[in-house]
């Protein structure tokens, strides 16, 4: 809406961006219905648009090398850290170049605090708290973007973590007689499903609810038969979903987590019936409210199959391969594609736009890149 007030003190923007080498221009648009962080890219009403000019002078200055934008309706552009309120993004300024500082950037030692609960065995993700800002997203045009393991994508308000990429198929793996003959007679235990004290290294017994006495023990494989049983299976041409409420064991009522520790060994649950005859992508639905749903009331898993087809189409109407049924979502959302064993999203003109989570630490800004910070569009010129 004005000129920003700070002032960045060295040469220039890299000329490989080939952005302007006296200023930086940032478009924030900020859409005034507060309506699950969402923006609408098709309709231009109810939409304020600031503008901010950062001027770069020719100084060997050290200060001045970075500031926040602010604010929900009306935004503004700050440099003082210390009256930081309703923070959108923070852009430093290093070398010759502007970058977007993720707040909730975690490096490989600690994206997953986990600590033990030795009463239960659980195993508990600890994320980065909400207090450090809004999440800053790429969004996603005709030109895609590149899928991997752990990307995080929301198409409207939808979210869906990437589980897993499989897109080579590999031959099954036979179990070896000496594994399958294992017994544990000696310790007279047995599973409770199948009545059995044979196990291996790939079908161990596990203890993994509150149970005790002659039922404290399950096979692996009887444990996720028993699991299966228990979700709701949607299947059409190109996709299967599970979906589920609760998973809890019947006779403890202990509600199995996604992950937990048996025997000093951690064991995933979220396995369910993996394809091994066609290549796929796995990936874990989240809630429409935007939030990540812990994991006994989270919503299931889509495996996308790519056993004839390049292409699939998401989005809302009966005729995508893959259909997302919220209202949140265009009827023809957005496309998956396969090129040279790699997986990538294109967004279809969706209305509420289709989003990557960026988990990088910081992200480099180039001319004509958009982010979007809660309900504010962010474009760099």
């Amino acid at each position: 809406m004005g000129n920003c007030q700070g002032q960045c003190y060295q040469k220039s923007l890299s000329q490989a961006n080939n952005v302007d080498c006296t200023k930086l221009i940032i478009l924030v648009k900020t859409w005034q219905k507060d309506a699950f962080s969402l923006f609408d890219y098709e309709n231009a009403a109810n939409v304020q648009e600031q503008k901010f000019i950062v001027i770069i002078f020719k100084l060997h200055l050290q200060i001045g090398n970075e500031g926040y934008l602010v604010g929900r309706n009306q935004v503004e552009w700050i440099e003082n850290e210390s009256i930081i309120k309703d923070q959108l993004c923070k852009i430093k300024k290093k070398n010759e170049n502007y970058f977007i500082v993720n707040p909730h950037f975690q490096n490989d030692d600690k994206k997953q605090s986990i600590q033990e609960n030795e009463e239960s065995h659980n195993i508990v993700n600890k994320t980065v708290s909400d207090k450090f800002g809004n999440k800053i997203w790429k969004v996603i045009h005709e030109s895609g973007v590149l899928l991997q393991e752990g990307d995080v994508i929301k198409l409207g308000r939808v979210k869906f973590t990437i589980r897993q990429i499989a897109l080579q198929i590999k031959p099954q793996e036979q179990k070896s007689e000496y594994e399958s003959s294992q017994s544990n007679s000696s310790e007279q235990i047995m599973c409770r499903i199948c009545c059995s004290s044979q196990k291996s290294i790939k079908n161990p017994l596990l203890n993994p609810c509150k149970c005790s006495g002659s039922i404290k023990y399950i096979h692996l494989e009887c444990l996720k038969t028993w699991l299966r049983m228990k979700l709701e299976n949607r299947q059409s041409d190109n996709c299967i979903v599970y979906l589920w409420k609760n998973l809890e064991c019947e006779l403890c009522k202990f509600n199995y987590p996604p992950k937990f520790k048996s025997d000093d060994a951690y064991y995933d649950l979220v396995e369910l019936s993996k394809p091994n005859d066609y290549p796929y992508l796995m990936m874990e639905f989240t809630n429409k409210q935007g939030q990540q749903l812990e994991w006994n009331n989270s919503s299931g898993i889509y495996i996308l199959k790519f056993s004839n087809v390049q292409e699939l189409k998401l989005g809302r109407s009966t005729d995508t391969d893959i259909r997302v049924n919220d209202i949140s979502v265009s009827r023809n959302h957005a496309r998956l594609m396969v090129q040279e064993k790699k997986v990538y999203l294109f967004d279809n003109h969706s209305k509420f736009g289709t989003l990557h989570l960026i988990r990088s630490e910081r992200l480099q800004i180039q001319r004509g890149m958009e982010v979007q910070v809660g309900r504010s569009l962010i474009s760099f010129q």
